[in-house]
């Protein structure tokens, strides 16, 4: 089965899937649905239902819904010349883990569809009716599974897909929004020396997954470093370019400035330098910073760098707040994604993501406040629910039985604090009885992206093995 997965998951790692460029891969898994004679429906945002009818004997089971995202992060090294619209992921095995070469993966949810693909093309397998959804924009806000139409599903249970773990089931998960700062900056023409700082070596990963982590967020790191310098320096900004997603903790960020007297600048930076990579030292080992010399034909005038500065330093970033409740989970929390400067105006997206409505709406209160003393206007978008956890899940008691029956072990019960879509779901759908089931990856979000192969094929006979089991439910 191991090679038949992988086969199925090269098949739509060779087809370009980033966040708003599904179309081809949406098309791809409705025709695949098709040619095995599948009754299938795509709508206008190109989201997917594919229907599976009950095998013999299980006409009487609960239909059971089954849900990925068929979207993927397009993160990369920066020496990358990958281009996420063309090409093909570059898939590489290597003692048992899968993984692509400089880029993400795309297991985050390619592993989801893939099982989903698999069900549909096992002839054999007895199980009840299934609604299979395919969503899109999943990593930009969750989307594709907000604007999807569910009055006509008739699914009493579901297992989502955009897990992982493999011997974990997620119970709950986060809320969140996601925020654009934007502010018109003036520039001044003129050529003159200046100084290009790059920072690289961050670990990354997922703003939700990898919060609690405390790795550092290349933006944030910007703005305090040049808020320091602008304590002992006239510092008027050039250039800043950070971060490739949202949702992702921003690896790299590149500035480029001029200051009054580079040569007490670069013996100040040293103390900075050290400072950062010892306050770092455990989650991001490799952190590294260069200073290059540099010709700028522009700076911004000293208003808008002030304002940019102050507004990176003062942003939040990491966890704000803990469970007491659930030893490990994190509760609320903030990311600075990306920030793009322009010929005349600058763009910071920020994903702030909590359990509780209440807590979201305050952090958003509270960088809305940041943006209005700096000078910028924040716009919010892609606010979703969380999915509170349900004590009495018969659902999840048939999971545990099913896989200590198969194992010979426990599964272990996991909060999330990611957003997930199956807080939408419950919410359009309040009588589902939801799982969330994925195998072994790491680093998700970023290049380091990996994906235990063997734990990918015993994940699939874990959901083989639950839907087999739903006749007797």
């Amino acid at each position: 089965m191991q090679q038949a997965l992988l086969k199925l998951f090269k098949d739509i790692a060779d087809i370009p899937h980033a966040s708003y460029q599904e179309k081809a891969l949406s098309d791809y898994i409705k025709q695949f649905a098709m040619n095995l004679g599948y009754e299938v429906f795509q709508d206008e945002y190109l989201n997917l239902l594919v229907k599976k009818p009950a095998t013999s004997g299980y006409e009487d089971a609960p239909v059971v819904m089954l849900q990925s995202h068929l979207d993927m992060v397009a993160e990369k090294n920066m020496g990358s010349t990958h281009n996420f619209d063309t090409d093909p992921l570059e898939l590489i095995i290597e003692d048992g883990i899968l993984r692509a070469n400089e880029t993400t993966l795309g297991a985050d949810d390619g592993v989801g569809v893939v099982y989903m693909m698999a069900i549909l093309q096992d002839q054999n397998l007895q199980h009840p009716a299934l609604e299979m959804v395919f969503t899109v924009e999943e990593e930009v806000g969750l989307v594709g599974a907000t604007k999807f139409d569910t009055k006509d599903l008739k699914a009493q249970l579901c297992v989502g897909l955009d897990s992982s773990g493999e011997s974990e089931v997620y119970v709950s998960s986060s809320g969140g929004a996601r925020g654009t700062l934007r502010k018109d900056i003036k520039r001044n023409y003129q050529t003159q020396s200046g100084l290009k700082l790059e920072i690289r070596g961050l670990h990354g990963g997922h703003s939700g997954g990898d919060i609690h982590l405390e790795r550092g967020n290349a933006l944030k790191l910007a703005g305090i470093i040049l808020k320091k310098a602008m304590d002992k320096f006239e510092i008027l900004i050039s250039d800043i370019q950070g971060g490739l997603k949202i949702n992702a903790i921003c690896r790299e960020a590149d500035v480029i400035f001029t200051v009054d007297n580079v040569a007490s600048f670069k013996k100040w930076f040293e103390s900075i330098k050290e400072a950062l990579k010892v306050q770092y030292e455990i989650s991001d080992a490799n952190l590294d910073f260069t200073l290059q010399d540099v010709s700028v034909d522009s700076v911004l005038v000293s208003e808008d760098s002030k304002a940019i500065v102050d507004t990176l330093f003062m942003l939040p970033y990491g966890v704000l707040q803990v469970s007491l409740a659930i030893e490990g989970l994190t509760t609320a929390s903030a990311n600075i994604g990306t920030a793009n400067l322009y010929d005349d105006h600058m763009l910071i997206n920020v994903s702030l993501r909590a359990t509780q409505e209440f807590v979201i709406e305050t952090t958003m209160s509270t960088v809305a406040w940041i943006a209005d003393k700096t000078g910028f206007e924040v716009t919010y978008s892609s606010k979703y629910p969380g999915w509170n956890y349900e004590k009495d899940s018969k659902f999840r008691k048939r999971l545990f039985e099913v896989y200590e029956d198969l194992r010979g072990d426990t599964m272990k019960e996991v909060a999330t604090h990611g957003g997930v879509e199956l807080g939408i779901w419950k919410g359009k759908m309040p009588q589902l009885d939801i799982i969330g089931l994925g195998p072994i990856m790491w680093d998700i979000h970023t290049p380091k992206e990996r994906l235990d192969i063997a734990s990918f094929e015993r994940t699939y006979e874990v959901l083989v093995a639950l839907l087999t089991s739903l006749n007797n439910y």
